[in-house]
């Protein structure tokens, strides 16, 4: 200092001591400038996380019907597919119903009068083959004999006259679109959904025989093997009728014939 009568001190010059720097408070905010041009776009983001899914439009109209298409190739015959049964009294079988006959023969089965053997009819083919084999007969052995119609005079299912003790014919029918075969007893129709392949009266063994039988049902116009007009006997076929008792009457008759029809489903 120069004097206490200068108004004015001046800034000392000292080496040792530091500048110190002010820090004012900030101003009032000032008013929003113009928007400035925009920018480049910029790298296209990643795929967003798919959207809840919205709700379900109205149904639209029914469009027109297209045109048919080309008709594809016939598939495989399924496994298993096909109903078989036997024809009982037929040479053959209806082919016109969707059915063909797999053989025809003659119907065979236990002699009437013997209490062993098989008790169930078979269909036998009328060209045999034959495998190891010796002829003769040996005795301890099973017999198969030809099967005849037995038919009494009050029997009105049937014609005595053309079919008593004749040879029987039967066929082996394979029904191609049809899988179930069902044979019912005292019915001559099939039930709903299911097709009649035939109907006729119900057969068997007769009571009083040693030898037994299942039922089957013999056709309601059978037919004869030629050449077998002679009284041979073997396996035999009876007309059944309903006995009152256990089976209640009515709906059943005492002594009347059952019927049977034969169904494919």
């Amino acid at each position: 200092m120069e004097g206490e009568g200068d108004s004015c001190p001046k800034q000392m010059s000292n080496s040792n001591v530091n500048n110190i720097t002010v820090v004012a408070p900030s101003g009032p905010k000032g008013d929003t400038g113009s928007p400035g041009p925009p920018g480049g776009q910029g790298e296209k983001g990643e795929a967003g996380r798919p959207g809840k899914l919205g709700p379900y439009g109205p149904e639209g109209q029914k469009g027109d019907k297209g045109s048919p298409g080309q008709k594809g190739s016939r598939g495989a015959e399924a496994f298993g597919g096909g109903a078989v049964y036997i024809r009982w009294g037929r040479t053959s079988c209806e082919e016109g119903t969707g059915t063909e006959t797999v053989y025809s023969g003659l119907a065979g089965g236990t002699l009437y009068s013997q209490t062993g053997g098989g008790s169930n009819y078979q269909c036998l083919p009328a060209d045999p083959e034959w495998g190891a084999y010796i002829d003769g007969v040996q005795g301890s052995k099973s017999y198969m004999y030809g099967a005849e119609y037995e038919i009494n005079p009050n029997a009105p299912a049937y014609d005595r006259a053309t079919l008593h003790d004749r040879d029987v014919p039967c066929a082996v029918c394979y029904s191609l679109s049809r899988r179930s075969q069902l044979m019912i007893p005292a019915r001559t129709t099939c039930p709903d959904g299911w097709t009649r392949e035939y109907g006729g009266y119900l057969m068997a063994a007769y009571h009083g025989h040693a030898a037994r039988s299942v039922f089957v049902c013999m056709d309601g116009e059978p037919e004869v093997l030629p050449g077998g007009e002679r009284d041979q006997n073997g396996a035999l076929f009876y007309l059944v009728e309903a006995r009152c008792g256990a089976l209640p009457c009515p709906p059943y008759v005492e002594g009347r014939e059952l019927p049977c029809v034969v169904c494919t489903k």
